[in-house]
């Protein structure tokens, strides 16, 4: 279950400059891409922070059966 934006991580976001994107969510937390790729994690206080974490995905498409 996903929690409400906090009210500093609302004011961050509409502060945000228009080329950044929100591409996903982490606990809670937007992450926002920035138009050189990087990516950031809004966090509850407003404040940014660098967000590299890579999560391994696989497919369902493409999981064999056993």
């Amino acid at each position: 279950m996903s929690r409400p934006l906090t009210l500093r991580q609302l004011q961050r976001i509409r502060r945000l400059p228009s080329d950044y994107r929100i591409v996903a969510a982490q606990k809670g937390s937007p992450v926002v891409r920035c138009p050189d790729g990087q990516r950031l994690l809004v966090q509850p206080n407003g404040r940014l922070a660098a967000y590299d974490r890579v999560e391994r995905v696989q497919s369902y498409l493409h999981l064999e059966r056993g």
